[in-house]
């Protein structure tokens, strides 16, 4: 046996158990049992004595062999504490034919009694209870001596209690106790909580976390149920726990309503969907409860109005808070239903302070009972109205949630629609999401006390809920947020894997009709990993792009914001006390702030800062607290990525560098995706930590076209030294070497062609150009021809400019190179180096012309650069001109469409063009044009057009969203099919 190991996952179980940490316990012990399965009794108390019930019977059935009584015991116990207490019993009448130790016949005895209290057979619940206690004695466990006076304290107040019995079999947990006795207790179901929490209360183990809030719900509710005696022998209970100045907060019992069984017997029916017989059960009465069955009972017919004014009525008549609370919860609902939504919101608000008011609860507690608010009810009325209308009433569902989530960023208030009014939501909805991609779609999470609500807006809307309580959300995340990168990283896989089924992961990607997706979500579950969550085998955020947006509202003004954003000037911080001068002082596009420790910048001091020229902003792993990225947005950058805990230094590098890569490429959400997948081979704690907030487009000026050729030619990489092969004549060797030297000098390895075929091919496949010499020597060179056709070649494969010439004298060029443009050997040196070193920054390969030039009289050549398309031509055009002509000769040599269309003309794009010198326009008149450089910039724009009735009647998009208007296989085929003859 390894002692050492199994020592050490020992006591990281006990350090777990220590902080309350179940997965940690859980993933410690599970490593120890692999060694020895000594420790599963350890390893399945540990998780009993923290709560986590399932989690310890699922172990216990793992471990479980037919001759381990010891484990038996410890099953029968996780079954008294689920309040399963039948199978319980069972298990002690097996075991007790067994040779059993004095603890274990005591810890038997007690399930015994508890099981004997749940069927009200009181006399054998308190022998049992004496044998409990003689056998703890016996075995020196009097520590236990406390946890029977208890049972028997619960055993007293179960006998002079009122308390009916009920069939609600679900809740197991004290937890899942606690949740659905606080929905009853909101109901004004009394009687029905009192029976779950009497239930709970005399289970087999309730975590100390919980023990109190059990103990004073089941005294609270015997006070509301006029039961002041039984409450009475509780108290001391509640004063050893929480001292004496706990009674003061129990309600008071000459406040609480008078019993009227009959009532909550017609409500239980209501409930069930039973209002015909509930009708005939109800009878006449004026009291506030009266008031409350007929107006529940109206809206169950959909008698608004008689429910109304019901409603209004129990209100107004009760003094009692938590009754006045529901009244006007539900008056409110009866109010949206019938479209008074402002009167409805009113009514929710009020019912929410009524009920806040009245609990001093623990933290905890108020998690559990998780009082209902305004947007909470706000979502469930639009989400019932969508049960009884169908698909029609989504849009108002999404303006609901839409209302519930934060404006911060928002520089103006934004003007919701009403959720009642469908034909306002739908036209909102449509203005909001016309800037999603075709490959987007929208995914947004709301979470009511009971329920998890997604929305997903794609060509349609779906919506799906999930039956999960928030305390059970909140807790999950909370304990993925408390995860730090010491711990075991296979505890934050469990979790996670836990939240995904939590939040019904599987069935919301079944809904996304894209794998882009823009996620939507307040609260909690901002906070939630989503790149980290694993579903069949992979995780979300490799198998998907995703952004996050704090509402919907801010997609249109953020995606206009990255498109005055976009450039690819890029920097990087690594000391922060630079971070605010450089962006007074430059414009930067991109900024990447690396730092960590005491050198990391506030969120304060980022809110303060100028990121209006920032279209993307990447906070370093240092930057791992929340709020930073809403500064950063708020401070106006269009998009940020953040981490949500600080990972490995190692991989944070390689997933950021690999962002910035991707960047001249790939829209933010894609490059994110792409840079995860990179270092996808790693545990999820090392990369599922960073997320992209904000605008999801590109970041880069780069047209479709050019970003597509960028996948398929990267750049020579600019921190490179340049290497460069000259061939040349024999004759000519004196004039290549004066260029080599000057290349030299220049930092350039030049390298000379020896006259060796084997030598020469692989100079040529080394180097990053190739400089042909070329005089009247050149063309009675052995090889000559098939040299440069080669290079010719290279630059064609390569699709980068490769093939220089510089000419030595005037002999002519060869039909195939006279449209090149050359250098001649004056300033060689000085004019290739800056070519190179252009044609290494801006990454546009050079190319001849199409249409070979017809001169007619004297010619110059110029560089017409695309930056749309990526490339640029050497154009041959007359040495003087109009600014008409030069238009018409650069459209001539270049081909130019103006249009390309598809389907028979149902869709397809438009194309216009404008050339610039020194970034100014140039005139297409018939006024002179005066060329200072031999380089113009010629700008593509892009009309997209679909079919709407006849082929005339087309609807156009502006370039700067051609990659929103049409899908990504229609972009490829339109731009292939319209520029393919200016490309190799």
């Amino acid at each position: 046996m390894e002692l050492e190991p199994l020592a050490n996952a020992i006591r990281a179980a006990q350090a777990a158990a220590r902080r309350g940490d179940v997965h940690g316990v859980d993933h410690a012990y599970g490593e120890a049992a692999r060694i020895s399965r000594v420790i599963a009794h350890d390893h399945c108390a540990t998780l009993l004595g923290l709560g986590a019930i399932r989690r310890a019977a699922r172990r216990c059935d793992e471990y479980l062999t037919e001759d381990d009584t010891e484990l038996r015991v410890l099953k029968a116990q996780i079954r008294s504490a689920t309040t399963d207490h039948a199978s319980a019993e069972r298990d002690v009448r097996e075991l007790r034919r067994r040779y059993l130790n004095e603890l274990q016949q005591a810890r038997l005895a007690r399930v015994a009694a508890l099981a004997a209290v749940h069927r009200f057979d009181h006399p054998t619940a308190e022998s049992e209870l004496d044998a409990a206690e003689r056998h703890f004695r016996r075995a020196g466990h009097i520590e236990q001596l406390e946890a029977i006076g208890n049972d028997r304290l619960l055993l007293d107040v179960r006998r002079n209690a009122h308390v009916p019995k009920i069939d609600d079999q679900t809740p197991r947990t004290p937890a899942e106790f606690l949740r659905r006795e606080a929905v009853l207790r909101r109901e004004v179901r009394y009687e029905e909580a009192l029976a779950l929490m009497m239930r709970c209360a005399t289970s087999y183990g309730i975590e100390p976390a919980l023990q109190f809030a059990v103990h004073h719900e089941l005294t609270v509710l015997l006070v509301l149920t006029r039961q002041p005696g039984a409450a009475r022998r509780l108290f001391p209970l509640l004063v050893a726990a929480a001292g004496p100045e706990v009674l003061s907060t129990l309600p008071d019992a000459t406040q609480t309503l008078a019993p009227e069984r009959h009532l909550d017997h017609v409500r239980r029916l209501i409930a069930a969907g039973e209002p015909a017989t509930a009708e005939g059960l109800l009878g006449e009465g004026n009291s506030a409860l009266w008031h409350l069955t007929k107006a529940e009972l109206a809206h169950a017919g959909q008698r608004l109005d008689e429910a109304a004014r019901h409603f209004r009525q129990a209100a107004a008549r009760t003094p009692h808070t938590e009754l006045k609370a529901l009244a006007l919860r539900k008056l409110g609902d009866t109010l949206a239903d019938a479209g008074d939504e402002e009167q409805a919101a009113r009514c929710w608000t009020e019912s929410s302070h009524t009920e806040e008011e009245a609990t001093q609860d623990s933290p905890r507690l108020q998690l559990l009972r998780a009082v209902r608010d305004e947007h909470d009810s706000r979502v469930l009325a639009a989400a019932r109205r969508v049960r009884r209308e169908g698909r029609k009433a989504l849009p108002g569902l999404v303006v609901a949630l839409e209302a519930a989530r934060s404006t911060t960023i928002l520089a103006e208030p934004r003007a919701l629609p009403g959720f009642t009014d469908l034909r306002s939501a739908q036209r909102w909805l449509r203005g909001i999401t016309r800037h999603l991609s075709h490959d987007q779609a929208v995914w947004m999470m709301h979470a009511t006390p009971d329920q998890l609500h997604h929305v997903i807006i794609g060509r349609r809307i779906t919506h799906l809920t999930a039956d999960v309580h928030v305390s059970e959300l909140a807790e999950t995340i909370h304990r993925i947020r408390a995860w730090k990168p010491r711990h075991a990283p296979a505890v934050l896989g469990t979790l996670l894997a836990e939240l995904a089924n939590l939040i019904a992961l599987k069935d919301v990607l079944n809904a996304l009709p894209a794998n882009r997706i823009v996620v939507v979500a307040g609260d909690v579950l901002a906070d939630i990993p989503l790149a980290g969550l694993p579903v069949d085998g992979r995780h979300l955020g490799l198998t998907h792009a995703l952004s996050t947006l704090p509402c919907l509202s801010a997609l249109p003004s953020l995606h206009q914001r990255a498109l005055d954003q976009r450039g690819d000037e890029a920097t990087t911080f690594h000391d922060p006390a630079e971070l605010e001068r450089t962006l007074k002082e430059h414009r930067f596009r991109r900024v990447r702030i690396d730092s960590s420790g005491s050198e990391r910048v506030s969120v304060e001091t980022l809110g303060r800062m100028d990121f209006s020229a920032c279209g993307t902003v990447v906070l370093g792993a240092g930057h791992d607290r929340a709020g930073y990225a809403r500064s950063v947005i708020t401070a106006g950058a269009g998009a940020v990525v953040t981490a949500r805990w600080k990972p490995e230094d190692d991989a944070a590098r390689k997933v950021l560098d690999a962002f910035d890569r991707n960047l001249a490429k790939l829209p933010r959400d894609r490059a994110l995706q792409h840079a995860l997948r990179e270092v996808a081979d790693r545990h999820p704690a090392d990369w599922a930590c960073w997320s992209l907030h904000g605008d999801a487009g590109v970041q880069t000026t780069a047209g479709p076209l050019r970003r597509r050729l960028r996948k398929n030619g990267e750049p020579v990489p600019l921190e490179t030294r340049p290497k460069v092969f000259l061939s040349f004549a024999g004759k000519d060797r004196p004039h290549a070497e004066q260029l080599r030297a000057e290349l030299e000098e220049r930092n350039v390895s030049a390298f000379l062609d020896e006259q060796d075929a084997v030598a020469v091919d692989d100079g040529l496949g080394t180097s990053d150009y190739h400089v042909l010499l070329w005089s009247s020597n050149t063309p009675r060179r052995d090889r000559a021809t098939d040299e440069w056709a080669a290079a010719f070649s290279f630059e064609v494969t390569r699709r980068r400019a490769f093939l220089f010439i510089v000419r030595l004298d005037e002999e002519p060029l060869p039909p195939l190179l006279a449209p090149r443009k050359h250098v001649d050997l004056v300033e060689a040196a000085d004019r290739l180096v800056a070519t190179w070193r252009s044609d290494r920054k801006s990454e546009l390969p050079v190319f001849p012309q199409p249409v070979p030039p017809a001169p007619d009289g004297p010619t110059v050549a110029i560089s017409v650069r695309s930056h749309d398309l990526g490339v640029t031509h050497v154009v041959m055009t007359p040495l003087h001109l109009t600014g008409a002509e030069l238009y018409r000769t650069v459209s001539h040599a270049l081909r130019l469409p103006a249009e390309q269309a598809t389907f028979d003309g149902t869709i397809g794009m438009r194309f216009s063009y404008e050339l610039f010198q020194h970034n100014e326009p140039i005139p297409a008149d018939e006024s002179t044009v005066d060329l200072t450089t031999d380089l113009v910039d010629i700008a593509v724009r892009v009309e997209s057009f679909g079919k709407h009735g006849t082929r005339d009647n087309r609807e156009y998009r502006p370039d700067d969203e051609l990659d929103e208007g049409l899908d990504v296989d229609q972009q490829r085929m339109l731009l292939v099919a319209a520029f393919r003859h200016l490309l190799p």
